[in-house]
């Protein structure tokens, strides 16, 4: 009797079936990892936006009234930034044209901030600092800061 080495093509077949779908699982993973690998990354620069614009704000004078009109770039009063919304700039109000997909909307609450404290007075003493980024296919992001008169 003569042995019979090889595989048949029915073994064939079947390992190439197994073969081809291990790897079409294996590519789907690796989309699926590509497809989302930018999210942190934009998460991160909203992030850094926020805070960049918290920080210039909270910065300034704290509010007086009636507010002084003005650019960004001769903004002095917290109270100057209630109701901007652009694009990121900086502060001189040049376009960062690598963040121009954000938009970045800033309030700026006097009449109704407070902290709890009946030592501190809302809208002479306390105000709270909103600042929202949004992108597209992106959920708006809200950052909130209070800030006190001291």
């Amino acid at each position: 009797m003569k042995k019979n080495r090889g595989y048949t093509m029915i073994e064939l077949v079947i390992s190439m079936t197994i073969i081809a779908i291990a790897i079409l699982g294996t590519l789907l993973a690796v989309n699926t990892a590509v497809l989302f690998s930018g999210d942190p990354l934009i998460s991160t620069q909203a992030i850094s936006i926020a805070e960049s614009y918290l920080e210039e704000i909270s910065s300034k004078d704290f509010p007086i009234s009636p507010c002084p009109a003005g650019t960004r770039a001769t903004f002095t009063n917290i109270c100057n930034y209630n109701g901007l919304n652009q694009a990121p700039t900086d502060q001189n109000g040049n376009a960062i044209a690598a963040l121009s997909a954000y938009n970045v909307q800033v309030t700026v609450d006097s009449a109704t901030a407070s902290l709890g404290s009946p030592s501190l007075t809302t809208g002479t003493q306390v105000v709270r600092i909103d600042v929202r980024v949004s992108r597209a296919l992106m959920p708006t992001m809200t950052f909130s800061l209070y800030r006190t008169s001291y």
